[in-house]
């Protein structure tokens, strides 16, 4: 809300963002009640989800300008609520829309036009439709039925079925190592067609781009593996100090190669930014060499065959 004005007959009179008076029109209509009586309620309220998290209020209000009456409900959800985010964590926010918004690439550049930040942390949006009645899901969904908070809601139906997705976990039709497990699978399916491309750069004697894309190979093989072990991995590019940290909850079997493949993601994140963009001083084709793109190589190897197996089970 941009401005409150006090008017002669005790009233205010509040403006707000077109976008958002579209999200709480609708939620009124639905409630079966006037808007103005739909927003006295709102306000009057005790203090809620909305204005217990700082942030919560803008996040909202650009998701209502960019969508307006298709708005279903926004709810944030991940490190950031379990109270685990770190200083390089992001705030994942669930923007639900209506079927008739095409999900595209577009809606995300159309967010970072004007990208937020929440307590210091930049606002990840994740656009999705309601699924289906009487669908069972996972993933994404399950994730935020555990641990989501809804900062804003039209009406009934986003509650409904955040709560028929906790029965669904409750009643043992969704397993607990299956709610980030799908995340997990296409993290080592990616990594997999990755490291086949690597003989590609090896042929062609690019030995800075094997190098780079044998970090990139390994980040999403650690990452997949602390995903499907219930950890939410952070965004940066190095997760070692998170792998060590997590032993406990990783496969008994890969016990003797935490150590191994902590060490490899350290040595492999130091050429990152080197093989791609070089320094002043040097240039990534002259650095490296021939040694450098088959060490490289070799690790990216070790970290599939090590975590495959335990990530895609029977499929590996």
């Amino acid at each position: 809300m941009t401005d409150t004005k006090r008017q002669a007959s005790g009233r205010f009179l509040l403006r707000i963002d077109p976008g958002l008076h579209d999200v709480l029109r609708r939620a009124a209509a639905a409630a079966g009640t006037s808007l103005n009586e739909y927003c006295a309620r709102k306000l009057a309220a005790p203090v809620g989800d909305l204005s217990s998290y700082a942030g919560a209020a803008e996040v909202v209000a650009r998701a209502a300008h960019l969508f307006a009456d298709a708005l279903i409900g926004v709810v944030v959800f991940g490190s950031w609520v379990r109270g685990e985010a770190t200083a390089e964590s992001d705030v994942d926010v669930l923007v639900v829309v209506e079927d008739r918004v095409a999900l595209r690439r577009d809606l995300y550049r159309r967010w970072d036009e004007a990208p937020l930040r929440w307590q210091g942390h930049a606002v990840e949006p994740h656009f999705v439709h309601l699924p289906p009645p009487g669908e069972t899901v996972a993933g994404l969904w399950a994730e935020v039925a555990l641990d989501g908070v809804v900062l804003f809601a039209r009406d009934h139906t986003l509650a409904a079925r955040l709560a028929r997705v906790r029965r669904d976990i409750l009643e043992d039709r969704l397993q607990p190592r299956g709610l980030r497990g799908h995340a997990a699978r296409d993290y080592v399916r990616r990594a997999t067609v990755r490291l086949e491309t690597l003989e590609i750069f090896l042929a062609a004697e690019s030995w800075a781009d094997a190098v780079r894309e044998s970090q990139e190979v390994v980040e999403l093989t650690l990452k997949a593996l602390l995903r499907s072990c219930g950890v939410d991995p952070p965004r940066i590019h190095d997760v070692s100090d998170v792998l060590l940290a997590e032993r406990a909850r990783l496969p008994d079997a890969l016990a003797a190669d935490v150590e191994e493949l902590a060490e490899i993601s350290r040595q492999l994140r130091r050429d990152r930014e080197l093989a791609f963009y070089g320094a002043e001083d040097l240039t990534p084709t002259d650095f490296y060499s021939r040694h450098d793109a088959t060490r490289a190589l070799g690790y990216a190897r070790r970290a599939v065959e090590a975590v495959r197996p335990h990530v895609l089970g029977a499929e590996s």
